[in-house]
Parts: C-alpha cells; structure tokens; sequence
C-alpha cells in the first residue's frame, strides 16, 4: 500500500494505517525537531505531541501536501510554542554525540558540526527552520513556502541569509 492509500485508510479510521505512517516518518520529524531544539528531551516531548497532534485531528488532513509535511508543520507550531516559553537555545555535548557514534569522526569535525549548530540558534525562526527543511530534508523552495504561507523569493531570502549566516560563523 503507498502513501496516499495509506493516508485514506488512516483518514477513515484505520489506526493501523495511521501507525504506518507514523513509522515512516517518526525518524525524520524527531531529527528535524532536534535540529530546531537542540535538546532531545524537549525533542521527544514535541514529537510525541506531534503524533497525538496528528491522531487527534487526522480527520482535518486535506492532502493537499505530503503527509510528512503535515506533521512538520504540527511540530513547527508546537516548536513555535514551546520557544515562546523559554529562551535561546543552546546544543550541548549530548546533542553532538547523539549525531557522532564514538570514533567515527574525529574532533575537529564534531567542532565545526557543533558551531554549525550553534550558528543555526542564533538565526531567527523562520531562517532556521527554512534552512533546515532545504538542506536537511530536501523540500523545495515551494513546498517551504507553502509550508509558512510566505511567497517564494521570502523562503529563498531566509534561506540565503541562513547560509551567510553559517558562512560568517565558521570563517568561511
């Protein structure tokens, strides 16, 4: 069954269906959702919310986008809540081992990836999650724009001043 059959059956009910879905797509919500954090409790908590999100309302889901992109625009809104609670993000060193395995790399790669990091916090919001849905998850300028409901050349302005951003942070 693909996608789209998949999402009809969730729609009509099935949880079963709607579970499969979540399968496919839990990894690449979690990893966005660490990206914009930079803290994997928090993470968590927001991912999980996303799918209760997205079970509870699976019904409003018009298909109009890829399912993927209905559940990271769940998680970007219950992102955008949840920093209206706290304040600027900091990723620490759990952050960088989680995407480092020991050995793998060596240190002055997990440096630069921590100061990438690290340079994405002090973006604004919409920078952020512009660039991190282009360059991490592939969406296309499009798909981003209707995403935020924003006209094309303000995604491609966010996303060119996310990339002078990183560029002037590591020396580049």
């Amino acid at each position: 069954m693909d996608e789209e059959q998949l999402v009809k059956q969730a729609i009509s009910g099935d949880r079963h269906c709607l579970n499969i879905l979540f399968g496919m797509h839990y990894k690449t919500v979690y990893g966005y959702l660490i990206k914009l954090t930079g803290d994997i409790q928090m993470s968590e908590d927001l991912v999980q919310e996303t799918l209760l999100k997205a079970t509870l309302n699976i019904e409003k889901f018009r298909g109009e986008s890829k399912f993927l992109t209905y559940l990271i625009q769940i998680a970007t809104n219950l992102y955008r809540n949840e920093v209206r609670k706290q304040s600027r993000i900091v990723y620490d060193d759990e952050i960088i081992q989680s995407v480092f395995s020991e050995g793998e790399c060596d240190a002055l790669i997990q440096v630069q990836f921590k100061e990438a990091m690290n340079a994405l916090q002090d973006m604004s919001e919409e920078q952020r999650m512009s660039f991190i849905l282009r360059h991490y998850y592939g969406y296309s300028i499009e798909e981003i724009s209707n995403l935020f409901g924003v006209a094309t050349g303000t995604t491609k302005s966010r996303i060119f001043n996310a990339i002078q951003k990183i560029r002037k942070k590591l020396g580049g």
